[in-house]
């Protein structure tokens, strides 16, 4: 099985056949990933459910993407201390911190493709029909 059906395969939430352990990481990771490219890494961990950020944060784990976690996990825990209806100020603040975690510079725009690609490379076995 090529990465691109690997890939593929991960963006679609509703797919119901089997799934490997490096199959669901992918998946969690995307989900964030996506509404993170679309709206920024605060609107990514507001806008997920508790089990999904936790997800998330444990597939950039497994992907060996812990700066990722760790920020992505930062980010949560300080946007529930300031609340949904907390300063403007703030979150603002927030907000500018998240993007500078989330994309540091131009290499990092690319670590989840890279980190799958060497994943799947090493541990090919980790995602359904490639091992």
């Amino acid at each position: 099985m090529r990465e691109e059906e690997v890939w593929n395969r991960a963006l679609d939430h509703g797919y119901a056949g089997p799934r490997g352990e490096g199959d669901l990481a992918l998946a969690a990771v995307l989900l964030l990933d996506g509404m993170a490219q679309n709206g920024g890494l605060l609107h990514a961990v507001q806008g997920l459910g508790p089990q999904q950020l936790a997800e998330a944060i444990a597939g950039y784990r497994w992907f060996g993407l812990d700066l990722l976690a760790d920020g992505s996990r930062s980010v949560a825990a300080e946007a529930a201390r300031i609340g949904p209806n907390g300063s403007l100020a703030l979150l603002e603040e927030l907000e500018d911190r998240a993007d500078r975690v989330y994309w540091p510079g131009p290499p990092a725009d690319e670590a989840p493709d890279q980190a799958f690609r060497a994943r799947l490379a090493a541990s090919p076995e980790a995602f359904v029909g490639t091992g």
